[in-house]
């Protein structure tokens, strides 16, 4: 069955999620993204 990814709303194989953790509103939110999105994701909290 695909997840669904929390940013460009794609559907992928299970083998390419990646679970990430952010605080939003102060509450931490647990989203799921795909490959191509984790990328851009890790490169942005580089800076």
């Amino acid at each position: 069955m695909p997840d669904t990814c929390f940013y460009c709303t794609n559907q992928f194989e299970e083998k390419h999620l990646h679970q990430v953790s952010f605080d939003s509103a102060n509450q931490e939110r647990h989203e799921t993204l795909c490959d191509e999105c984790y990328e851009e994701w890790l490169h942005g909290i580089k800076g």
